[in-house]
Parts: C-alpha cells; structure tokens; sequence
C-alpha cells in the first residue's frame, strides 16, 4: 500500500493545488472537492504523466486506467485538501525541509547563468594546461590602510619599471626585492633545516593552485611576458611567464635519478645516466635499469615508481618532459638541481568532457573569487528588472550617524546595534520594497558572526558591508518573486511542497500509526486472525506448518569431550522436563576435559523451532529422538534433540507482526478515504470523464 501511495503522489505531483487552470468552455470541470473545482486540464496533465506507457494500451485499457485513476487522483487531493486544513504545512519539520529544498532549486534562478558557463567553459580550458611563473611580490598588510595600499602600488610600480627594462634580470630582481619569503633561502620554522631560495620561480600551477587574481594574469600572459602588478590578498605581484605546457590532472611515472651533493661527482654522474640511456635504448627492461642506476633508494622497491603526482608537486623539468611524451614512452637524459634524469610515462589523466567536470567545477568555484561574477552580473539585472533606486545621497546624514558608531568592534562581534535618530530615512529601493538605514545597521549587526570580516579600514569594511547588504537584499527581493515570474519554478515548488505534505499526512494517520499504535494493532489481529483459513493458499503466511522443537547440543572442539560421554550426558537429560539450554549447558560442561580443551567456551547450546524444510535435521530426523547433526565440523560435532513435533497454528502477532501491520495500514488507509469522502463532499462528472479523447 505505501509503494502504492507513493508511486500514485509522485505522479500526480506535477499537478499544484494552487494552480489554477483558466476559465475556458473546451476545459470543463471533471471533479469537485468541497469548493475546489479541478478542470480537465489539470486531471489530464497529472494522468498521462503517471501512466508513461499509453501509446502501447489499447483503447480498453486506456480506457480503464483512466476509470481507475479518477479514484487515486481523488484521494490524493482529498488528503492534500486534508492536510492543509489541518495545517500540516506548519509543522517545523516539514518547514525546515520544505526550505532547504526550495533554495535547492531556487538557486540557479539567482544567478547569471550565461556568466557562470563562461566562467566554466574558461576555467575547462586552463585545466588543460599548467603554466609556469615566476613572481616579485610587494606585500600588503593585513589590514592595509588606502595609504598602505597606495604606497605598496607605487612600488610595485617602480619594480615592473625594472623588471620590463631590457636586460633585466627577473631573477636577480625577485632576489633583491620580492617580499614573499620562498624566494631567498632561509631557515625552515622550528626545525634547523635551510630551505633553499627560489629566486621567484613558483614553478608549474594549474586553474584553482593559486588565488585568481594571479591566476588570472597567469594564464593571460605569453611566453617571457611580464604583467603589470597584480592585486591578490598578499598584495602587489608582478608575474613572468616562463611556460605553458599541455596537461592535465595527475601522472604516474618511473624515473632514474643520478645525484650527489658533491659537485666534482657530475663527471660520475653524466656517464651513469648515458649509460642507463643506452641500455634503454638498447632493449633492456626499464625496471632493471632503474635498479641498477637510480640513486633515489625510497623509490627503488618500487622500480622508481611516482603514483598520481600532480604538476604543482613535481620538479619543474619533470611536467616539460612529461608533456612531450606518451604513456608508455621515456624521456631523453635531463638535469635539474637534483642531479640527472631519466622519465617513463605510466599512466597520464586525460580530461573529461566538460559536462562531467561541471559538477566538481561549480564546488571549486563556490570557493573562490570566481563564485562573484555571476552574482554580480546576475544583481546589476535584478536592479534594472525591478527599478533600483538608491537613496545614499539624499540619506546621507543617517549614513554619517552611522557610520560614526562603527568602531573595531565589530570585527571582535562585539558591535551593539545603536538607535539612530536618521534611521528610518531610506537607503535604497527595490521594486515596492524600500530598505532604510536601521535595516542596514541591523544587517551590520547579524552579519557580525555570520560574516566574521578580517580586520580592515573601517571606512573599506563600511564601504564592503554596504555593497553586501545590497546584493543580500537584492537577490531577496528576487527570490521572492521567483513564484510569480517563473510559471515553472512555481510549479516545481509546489510539486515538492504537496509531496512533503502527503507523506507527512501519510505518515501521521497511516504509516507510522500502524506500527506505533500498539493497542490499536492488537485489536486488529484479534478480529482479522480469527478470520484466516489454514486452508486457504492465500492465508498461509499467518500460518506455521508442521515445526521441530529442537535443541541443539555443540562442542566446539572434540578433545573437549568425547563424543560417547557428551551422548550419554544428552540422553539422560534431553527429555526431563523443565529442561532449559542453561541446564543442559551446564551437565555437559562437567564433562569437558580440561586439560586436553584449549578454547574458553567449548559447549554451546541453543534452542530453535524449525520448520519440516529445513538445514539442521533432516527429513527422516523430523520426529521425537537424539540425532548426531548432518553439519559437523572438523574441530567437533554437533548433536540435536527433537524435543517436540508441533502442529500446524496460526502465528501470533510477534510472528507476523510484518504482515498485520501491512493490513492495518490497509486498514487504515481505507478507513481514512471514508472520512474524507464524508468529511468533502466529492462529486465526479461522470459525463465529462466519459468525454475525455486522448
């Protein structure tokens, strides 16, 4: 009955109770549920959406669904007419879960949608492809100041100035200058190890490795090309470009590494990697080679194996040399500042199609910068669909009151709302909804721990709030309007709203109600078991049939107790009355022998009705006596007494609590349809029904 209800409201779902279908001659009315009129419309929409399979029926049986359905449809809307009335829509678990998934489809509504498949399509192209860069960075403090920033900008400048002058050296400038700390060595924290300087070169990165703003310019720039400086939350970078490669994802590879931290070795060096590349060349297994030549011993158990690297982790002339070769393939000799090299492609990621990197792209995108655009484009919209009127100037002296309150407190969450004499003059407006000054230092106040802003220039933090507070409210007033200016947003909403209705409603007065009304269960097996014929085929599941009261005796290792002791121990005992496994248990246990049983609980007894088909006994076995078992194990045995052999008898409720409570939810169900049918008044247009062409 449940799978029925369910399969019925998911079909019928497309159908809103508060859509109304127009008043027209050729659409007449086909049910009436108290005052609600449902046209034929509406039934028609719901009816060959539930019955997909209508162009293989045959007019019969088409006919017939239709007859059907008209009673499914009417108590489907019956309960939801019900469930309104009884306010099940107020309930806060239906709430809750009503609102999480409205903003779940509600969401790409409130974006620009053509700016995020731009931003998808161009962040697929970069995936494509890591480039290496190198950097000069001004840093910006963390609170920068307008003169901070000016003056990090100013020389930011001048170094670019530099940097573009011809023959000027982009490392030795990045040495001298650069503010970001990897570019000199210097001491690792908190160990006593030198990291060695990188003279700017940040090597291979690909789309998301690095904040936007840097990628951005990255991957914008051509070969030796040098940007103007670049704006990041570290501050001013001037970025080279020294490469661009093909590849994606992550490499498997095997590699030969020759090195020493002894520069006088690079003559040993060369001839071990010449060496290595000739007995390639010449046929010989690459994992022989790597055993004889590589001197990278944490990977020789491996045969030099690198698993699933990415380019951002590798050795720069690693991702060039890989993006020449194929799978399969290995590398010329090569040197980096480790020594010498020689690469084998394992396996190399290839990029999917876009349409199945949208998903994980759009996750990474809500992460960073890039989230903003289609927000952005998406609220400029919104402002011009419903008329924007800002009111900044003309309220400028409630501004001012406000502004005048802000202090540091607010990054500490600590702001106390003020009362603003100005307050209620307007900030701006949006459609008919006009926002003043109180709303906004109210939207100050909660964003406090929602927001959790780092220190700043209050006079940029106000300037920064302001901006958030317009969007918020904007896509506010924009989803509040998505019922009313999306015919089929609308629908969808109230698809899943009737839905969540119906199974709350279901739920209450059927499903859970059978199981959890216990006294309500119990009367029902009393007067429906009574009425079950052992006879009948269909009644057999509230039957036993011939069962075995059985007891079964194990030892768990046979150098436990003999075999011919633990039988006589049974056959004294099995048929007293009043005999329990605990008994039994313990008059075997006296003749385990101790010294000879190394398992801590050799004898394990249990007792079990079964049925005449069955894994324990075997036919011949199904009547009173001792039986040694058919399963014995190599390690002991079993021996099973057949205590008793009972007659066929209804089940009790416990034994077939499953199909009772399937009945009385039957029950239920039908019972609550009566009500309804009472509680409405339903009339079906019989003529108009039989008028249907389809």
């Amino acid at each position: 009955m449940k799978k029925t209800l369910i399969a019925l409201l998911f079909g019928a779902l497309c159908v809103s109770n508060g859509l109304k279908a127009q008043e027209k001659k050729d659409d007449p009315v086909v049910i009436e549920i108290g005052d609600e009129k449902i046209r034929q419309s509406e039934f028609m929409k719901s009816f060959n959406q539930s019955n997909t399979e209508l162009s293989k029926m045959s007019e019969a049986e088409k006919r017939k669904a239709l007859e059907e359905y008209v009673y499914l449809y009417t108590n489907f809307r019956l309960k939801i007419k019900d469930a309104l009335v009884e306010r099940y829509d107020t309930m806060p678990s239906f709430q809750k879960e009503y609102s999480v998934y409205r903003n779940e489809i509600a969401a790409p509504y409130l974006i620009d949608s053509q700016s995020l498949e731009n931003i998808l399509q161009e962040v697929y192209r970069r995936n494509q492809q890591a480039v290496r860069a190198s950097h000069i960075m001004v840093a910006l403090p963390r609170n920068p100041s307008p003169e901070d920033t000016l003056k990090a900008y100013n020389k930011a400048m001048d170094l670019y100035a530099k940097a573009i002058e011809k023959g000027a050296d982009f490392k030795k400038l990045a040495i001298a200058f650069s503010e970001d700390p990897s570019v000199r060595t210097h001491e690792a924290r908190n160990t006593d190890k030198t990291i060695e300087g990188n003279g700017g070169d940040l090597g291979y990165f690909s789309v998301f490795d690095m904040v936007l703003p840097f990628e951005d310019a990255a991957y914008s720039l051509g070969i030796c090309e040098i940007s103007k400086p670049v704006r990041s939350e570290y501050g001013y970078h001037i970025i080279k470009l020294v490469d661009k490669v093909d590849i994606y994802g992550k490499t498997s590879l095997q590699h030969i590494w020759v090195g020493s931290p002894n520069e006088r070795d690079t003559a040993r060096m060369i001839s071990v990697i010449n060496d290595a590349y000739r007995r390639l060349n010449a046929g010989e297994d690459f994992n022989k080679v790597v055993q004889d030549c590589s001197d990278d011993k944490r990977t020789l158990p491996v045969n030099g194996l690198l698993e699933n690297v990415p380019a951002n982790r590798m050795v720069p002339e690693y991702v060039k040399e890989i993006s020449k070769l194929k799978v399969g393939e290995y590398s010329q000799p090569f040197k980096t500042k480790f020594g010498w090299h020689i690469i084998k492609v394992v396996k190399k990621d290839t990029i999917p199609p876009l349409d199945d990197m949208k998903a994980f792209y759009k996750q990474r995108i809500s992460r960073d910068q890039r989230s903003k655009q289609p927000q952005h484009v998406f609220v400029e919209n919104m402002k011009e669909k419903y008329t924007f009127v800002d009111y900044t100037t003309d309220s400028k002296v409630a501004f001012d009151e406000l502004r005048a309150t802000i202090t540091d407190s607010v990054f500490k969450r600590t702001w106390v709302l003020p009362t603003l004499q100005n307050g209620a003059m307007p900030a701006f407006s949006i459609g008919d909804k006009t926002y003043t000054v109180n709303d906004f230092a109210k939207y100050i106040s909660d964003s406090q721990r929602r927001l959790r802003m780092r220190r700043k220039n209050l006079d940029v933090y106000y300037h920064e709030i302001y901006g958030y507070f317009v969007n918020d409210k904007v896509v506010e007033y924009a989803d509040s309007r998505l019922e009313q200016d999306y015919p089929e947003f609308s629908e969808m909403v109230e698809e899943y709203r009737n839905g969540l209705l119906i199974f709350a409603y279901n739920d209450s007065k059927v499903w859970s109600k059978a199981i959890l009304d216990t006294v309500g269960l119990k009367e029902f097996y009393a007067v429906e078991s009574v009425k079950h014929d052992i006879n009948n085929p269909e009644h057999a599941k509230y039957f036993w049939g011939d069962r075995a009261d059985i007891m079964t005796v194990a030892i768990m290792d046979s150098n436990c107790a003999e075999k011919s002791k633990v039988m006589k121990v049974v056959e004294k005992n099995a048929f007293k009355e009043g005999m329990t496994k605990e008994k039994m248990t313990e008059a075997v246990e006296k003749k385990i022998n101790k010294k000879k049983c190394s398992i801590p609980n050799p004898v394990y007894v249990r007792t079990i009705m079964v049925e005449k088909e069955n894994e324990i006994i075997k036919p011949e076995q199904f009547k009173k006596g001792i039986y040694m078992g058919n399963n014995q194990k190599t390690m002991g045995y079993v021996i099973i007494i057949v205590r008793d052999i009972k007659n066929p008898e209804i089940k009790s409720l416990i034994e077939a609590r499953g199909y009772y409570i399937n009945d009385y939810q039957n029950y239920l169900e039908e019972n609550l349809i009566k009500g309804l049918r009472n509680k409405y008044k339903v009339v079906v247009h019989e003529d108009k029904i039989n008028a249907i062409n389809y």
